[in-house]
């Protein structure tokens, strides 16, 4: 298959395991709490990468890293995880993956001024303008506003997300791939394990073998993609991939209504266009 092609379909597949990961999340709650789902999700996934590393005979190596900024780098994607999950238990999985694109729209923005000298382009501000009528659009300050709790979570979700990638950017060019994957899945399983025990739920309850597979194939997800980054921007566009990607706004949606039986009202359909159009103006290249 031509490069030309491979980046860009691992980027599309990439939005639509994102946007099946909330629906997985959401079926879950029926036998787990958002933390042993999480916990679960990346026991999964780092016995996947670790089998991967022993396959392959890699060495993990994390030199010339400053250690508090591995630490950070590990443990702040597990808490953007931990309070998507918490925000797909409090409200329904579209609104949870509007808020969070919400939120990594404009602290990315902002991530990006301050730490890394990128310009707010006049396509950027157009993007932030969109996202400002999405937020009117979930909150509906004109009739009854309402602020969810799930909305609240995604919000906090995406912030810390821009932060775990600001970190990946930092830390990426200077192991392997495998290395970091290993060390977050294993950041991952401790956190949830500290937030279970504080709270005083068991850390691995039994399960049905149906949700037993589910769980085994939502931990398989979170590897795949991992390894679809790696392939589709080694082979296309950041601007493009970060729109292919994005294709989340619309199959979270799609599927949560497919298996779920989720169905999205006016304004909800409404803010999530905004923010599909804020995506799209972020990402497209302006002269300067």
């Amino acid at each position: 298959m031509k490069k030309e092609i491979i980046g860009p379909l691992s980027l599309l597949l990439i939005g639509v395991l994102f946007g099946l990961s909330g629906v997985i999340a959401k079926y879950l709650s029926a036998w787990l709490n958002p933390y042993q789902v999480v916990e679960y999700r990346f026991l999964i996934a780092f016995i996947s990468a670790f089998l991967v590393l022993l396959i392959t005979r890699q060495k993990i190596s994390f030199n010339k890293i400053e250690p508090k900024t591995l630490l950070l780098f590990a443990i702040t994607f597990p808490i953007s995880v931990i309070f998507f999950t918490l925000s797909i238990f409090n409200t329904s999985v579209s609104l949870a993956v509007f808020s969070f694109y919400l939120a990594t729209l404009v602290s990315s923005f902002i991530i990006g001024r301050i730490y890394f000298g990128e310009k707010i382009t006049k396509n950027k501000k157009i993007a932030l303008f969109f996202v400002l009528l999405a937020v009117v659009a979930f909150t509906n300050p004109f009739q009854n506003f309402n602020v969810q709790l799930g909305f609240v979570f995604g919000i906090i979700s995406g912030i810390f997300q821009s932060i775990a990638s600001s970190f990946q950017k930092i830390v990426g060019k200077s192991t392997n791939r495998i290395g970091l994957l290993i060390l977050q899945t294993l950041t991952g399983i401790v956190v949830a394990m500290v937030v279970l025990a504080i709270i005083g739920e068991n850390f691995f309850p039994l399960l049905p073998m149906s949700a037993l597979l589910v769980v085994v194939f939502f931990g398989i997800i979170f590897l795949s993609i991992s390894y679809l980054f790696l392939v589709g921007f080694k082979y296309t566009n950041l601007n493009v991939g970060s729109i292919l990607v994005s294709t989340e706004l619309f199959f979270g949606p799609f599927f949560a209504f497919l298996f779920l039986s989720e169905n999205l009202t006016l304004i909800e359909l409404l803010g999530g266009l905004f923010i599909a159009s804020a995506v799209v103006f972020s990402s497209l290249n302006e002269r300067q």
